[in-house]
């Protein structure tokens, strides 16, 4: 009888068992988000998603010789790289870029069309981090002064639209897995971050330290506080940015130093060595001149350590999520160029960066319980005065607007008292918000002039500036999918990257791109991005790690919104809502 209630009990064991293996190994749909395909879901992982605002994508194949072997060449080696990867959309500028990144989507669905728009309903210039109301820094800031542009009011995501990558692991996760953001730039944090981050932190040059806002929470995190007060942002007073590779032909290998049109940095000079200002004390023109070369990234990235050592990041109930976005390239890129000294020399030192933060991964996490996907959120314009473009030529916002409103006028007549501007903005405010053009509706209405024939007019007079140097659409044309009058079936791809940075509630009543290698800022030296041509929508795409098969050089063209499912099957998790390219592996 013993034996046979044994035996009885041993079948019921084996029918448990197989049962619970079937259930937790079958195909269907997963709760909460999860992914039902077999990545690891359980504890002990940390995906980090690595941003270098500017990175234009043909940068790993261009100096890839000069690299070293765990940096770049390691996430190469063991993972996949998209050497093709673009941005589907124009206006490719930070705010927009890191909010693509954290969504999955473009700008006509998670709504950041800019860095800065005109908002109708408010009458007012808004910032892309800026949020619905102030918030304190925090900590507080301990320099007087003016603000910096959306600092005053705080920071955060009540811009975006749409879910985030930060939003979606939250949710599946019912709130174990840990986000974590940290950046130079306050957008950056804010868009990577997502509505309830663990910590979202950015850097603020007229007190050198990190800062949050009170809106995530009332006070900094403890190893936040050892940060700042350890003196490491002060490590380079007196010091000169030099060369890293002294051994290295800069001039064969990017441009000439001090080339026409580069320039100052953070009055650094135009050539190596820079100096990080001349100030004997650490002060706000010091901490600019760090985040303006590569100690802005190496300061960065001690901050990353400490989180991940301090937060135990990879080792909790759910998988965490890291986010670096490393802004000291754009920064350097904006004064002196894609073909310069500069960006050859932190684009090296951003492969030992990346060589150091997988080397302490390894160390930290432990290797096999990690993945890193490296991105950048836009390209770079070459220096117009460089001529490596055929129509390359530098024109200002301010040169290309005024004569606008005196042809509105002799078109459609003067208005009423009071209703005489045809524009919305004007002067830098316009400049902020290029490449939009936001007509004034009511000088429109009391005129009884029709805003379609308005803008058609205004747009055809922009397209005809300097030479057909520009082409205009408007919002008609946006939103119905037709081409200017005249216009030839090549501009039809231009259309549709127009068409996914365009958002009705936010965006002008034209847009004016300009030919490849025509530079519209504000500027007289340095250069910029924004236009959906290749320099400015070319990226990389990398990652490897946990969940990234080892599928190497992809050569087909891919877009750049691919980092969020990436990211997203990395944690185990489906992608944000809004995400819309299906990853084939």
């Amino acid at each position: 009888m013993r034996r046979v209630t044994l035996l009885i009990v041993l079948t019921l064991l084996v029918v448990v068992v197989a049962t619970s293996v079937w259930y937790f190994t079958r195909r269907g749909p997963a709760p909460n988000g999860l992914v039902p395909d077999g990545t690891p879901t359980g504890p002990g992982r940390l995906v980090v998603v690595v941003v270098f605002d500017q990175f234009r994508g043909d940068y790993l194949a261009h100096w890839a010789e000069h690299f070293g072997p765990d940096g770049f060449a390691r996430l190469q080696r063991e993972g996949v790289w998209y050497a093709d990867a673009h941005f589907p959309y124009a206006c490719t500028s930070t705010g927009p870029g890191h909010a693509s990144i954290a969504t999955g989507a473009p700008p006509s669905a998670h709504g950041v069309v800019e860095n800065d728009w005109y908002d109708r309903k408010a009458a007012a210039r808004v910032y892309c981090a800026q949020p619905d109301r102030a918030h304190d820094r925090v900590p507080p800031l301990l320099v007087g002064g003016q603000p910096a542009r959306g600092s005053g009011l705080g920071f955060g995501p009540d811009r975006v639209m749409v879910e985030t990558l930060a939003d979606r692991l939250r949710v599946a996760t019912g709130g174990k897995g840990r986000v974590v953001v940290l950046s130079i730039k306050d957008r950056s944090a804010a868009m990577l971050g997502g509505k309830q981050p663990d910590a979202a932190y950015c850097f603020d040059t007229r007190d050198g330290r990190f800062h949050t806002g009170s809106n995530y929470r009332p006070q900094p995190h403890p190893w936040v506080e050892e940060f700042n007060a350890s003196g490491t942002a002060t490590r380079w007073v007196g010091k000169t940015w030099e060369r890293l590779r002294p051994d290295l032909n800069y001039d064969a290998l990017a441009g000439k130093d001090d080339a026409p049109g580069e320039g100052y940095g953070a009055k650094q000079g135009r050539k190596f060595p820079h100096p990080m200002s001349d100030e004997e004390a650490a002060g706000p023109r010091y901490f600019a001149s760090v985040e303006t070369s590569p100690f802005g990234n190496e300061l960065l990235l001690e901050l990353a350590k400490q989180a991940v050592t301090a937060e135990k990041l990879g080792n909790g109930e759910a998988a965490d999520l890291l986010c670096l976005s490393f802004s000291s390239n754009d920064l350097v890129g904006h004064q002196w160029g894609p073909d310069s000294h500069e960006v050859l020399d932190i684009t090296l030192r951003s492969d030992r960066l990346m060589a150091d933060l997988l080397t302490f991964l390894d160390t930290t996490v432990g290797k096999g319980r990690h993945t890193v996907v490296v991105t950048a959120d836009h390209g770079i314009c070459p220096i117009p005065e460089g001529k490596r473009l055929q129509r390359a030529e530098r024109l200002s916002v301010n040169a290309l607007l005024p004569g606008l409103p005196a042809a509105l006028d002799e078109v459609f007549g003067p208005a009423p008292t009071g209703l005489t501007r045809w524009l919305e903005l004007d002067g830098k405010d316009a400049q902020q918000v290029w490449p939009w053009v936001y007509l004034n509706h009511a000088a429109i209405r009391a005129r009884g002039a029709d805003l379609d024939k308005v803008a058609d007019f205004a747009a055809q007079w922009l397209g005809n500036r300097h030479n057909s140097q520009l082409v205009a659409f408007t919002r008609k044309q946006i939103e119905t999918g037709t081409l200017p009058p005249g216009a030839g079936p090549e501009l039809r791809p231009l259309l549709e990257q127009v068409k996914l940075a365009y958002h009705a509630d936010r965006c002008g009543d034209i847009i004016v791109i300009p030919q490849p290698g025509v530079l519209v800022t504000g500027y007289a030296e340095g250069t910029s991005h924004g236009s959906p041509h290749p320099y400015d929508t070319h990226v990389p795409v990398l990652a490897a790690g946990q969940g990234v098969p080892a599928l190497g050089k992809q050569d087909r063209r891919a877009s750049a919104l691919l980092v969020a499912p990436i990211a997203a099957k990395a944690l185990g998790i489906s992608p944000p809502e809004a995400a819309r390219e299906p990853l084939t592996w």
